[in-house]
């Protein structure tokens, strides 16, 4: 049975639902299930078979949409440029691993967006899959901090060892965590506008409770990431409802908001455990100006690496082997460039570059224009947070391009555009006007 714009109707969508939902959960569950499938040695081939029995399965799919097409595009370039790059590989085991972790990402991208079909019960599945992995998250979060233990961190790591509990959940690594969070976050603000009550006070209350998990692990990055999501929705929140907060409500909130914030960072007993504070300090100690000028010298060595070459890439995983053989590196650590942008277009050259370029400004031009609908609100700002996360977490981690979840926040910004662009213009509805309503308007929200 047809629906709206061609959706058929939720019965008979149960089954693809749940399994969109479940491969969200899977991906951003990170060494939850990561783990697992490395050991199985079915890291590569889980999300690549899932990738092609969505895509036939979507295959009349209106895929002509630029984010859609462009992401296939850059599937298809990866898929060629593969070979080439693991033929540079100046190390053929640590090239392949990194080759086969970059398809797996791809493949997560291109299987979220073909199981959502560019449809809206597609993004309310996906939805809930963000939700479900930020209950998961802070489950994992809590036992952190209960037990004084990170279960996937090894040890010789300082903030590791420090005498505080700095989270790093599922991703071994706090500033990956933070930003993983985050998308959690957007995808289940966007799930709780699509909702009615009483799930949305679970779900804020959820959102809090990731909020606090962001702060704790005292990630710059994480935390400037989360106030842009968290004003990007706040914006589209008030947009929608066209509503304003009464005068008295509005104050009593700002006065007891600030109060508790004023005294996190003025009670000596709190400030002492208020990792935002922490946090800000930190900026200023020696250590975060040698790390952040450590961050730029590898940038700087990655475009000297690039500038030498044909431009075609320098292999897989090779930038570590390049920094390791030059006698006059300029860096003062020989470690991971963390910047993933970079590093695709040094390893694998300016085409896989510029296709995975051509998806994000696909992305971006669907974001663009002013929504039509007022449904198309939380679509937008639910897809600009994981365009957000997507570009914090490529330039805050050690490398993402074998992190699945950096592509499956690339996968719902597409998803989010392709259904902002898939759906017609509202209809005229004759006497609307009359009747008090805007012509075109909707009271639904997706």
């Amino acid at each position: 049975m047809l629906g709206l714009w061609g959706e058929r109707s939720p019965r008979d969508l149960t089954t693809a639902e749940i399994v969109a939902t479940a491969f969200v959960v899977a991906v951003a569950a990170g060494d939850l299930t990561l783990y697992p499938l490395i050991h199985l040695r079915a890291a590569t081939l889980v999300p690549v078979a899932v990738a092609v029995v969505a895509l036939w399965v979507a295959r009349h799919a209106s895929w002509r949409r630029s984010p859609p097409a462009s992401l296939l595009l850059l599937a298809a370039v990866v898929a060629i440029w593969v070979p080439t790059a693991l033929l540079r590989a100046p190390d053929p085991v640590a090239g392949r691993a990194e080759a086969q972790g970059l398809v797996a990402g791809v493949a997560v991208a291109v299987g979220v967006v073909a199981l959502t079909r560019g449809s809206a019960w597609g993004l309310s599945a996906v939805r809930r899959g963000w939700s479900l992995a930020l209950l998961l998250s802070v489950v994992v979060g809590t036992i952190e901090l209960v037990t004084h233990r990170h279960l996937w961190v090894g040890e010789g790591l300082a903030w590791a060892e420090a005498e505080r509990t700095i989270l790093a959940g599922a991703f071994r690594n706090p500033n990956d965590f933070a930003i993983a969070l985050t998308a959690m976050i957007s995808g289940t603000l966007a799930d709780a506008a699509s909702r009615r009550s009483p799930w949305r006070g679970a779900l804020f209350a959820l959102v809090v409770l990731g909020a606090i998990g962001v702060a704790l692990t005292e990630s710059r990055s994480g935390m400037l990431t989360l106030l842009v999501v968290l004003a990007a929705h706040a914006w589209s929140a008030l947009r929608r409802r066209g509503t304003t907060i009464p005068r008295r409500t509005a104050v009593v909130l700002a006065t007891g908001v600030g109060a508790l914030l004023a005294a996190s960072f003025l009670v000596p007993a709190l400030a002492a455990r208020n990792p935002v504070l922490r946090a800000l300090v930190a900026t200023t100690q020696p250590g975060t100006a040698r790390s952040d000028e450590l961050r730029l010298d590898l940038i700087r060595a990655a475009l000297r690496y690039l500038r030498d070459s044909d431009g075609l890439g320098t292999g897989a995983a090779s930038f570590e082997v390049l920094l390791m053989n030059d006698p006059a590196p300029g860096v003062a650590m020989r470690t991971w460039l963390h910047n993933s942008f970079v590093e695709i277009v040094l390893q694998y050259g300016v085409v896989v570059a510029a296709a995975l370029g051509l998806v994000m400004i696909a992305v971006i031009a669907a974001l663009f224009p002013r929504p039509r609908w007022a449904s198309s609100s939380t679509a937008r700002v639910e897809g600009a947070g994981a365009l957000v996360a997507y570009v914090a977490l490529g330039c805050a981690a050690a490398s993402a391009v074998t992190t699945p979840i950096w592509w499956l926040m690339l996968g719902q910004a597409v998803a989010s555009t392709w259904w902002l662009s898939a759906r017609p213009a509202p209809l005229e509805l004759p006497g609307a006007a009359r009747r008090g309503t805007r012509p075109g308007a909707t009271t639904a929200t997706t």
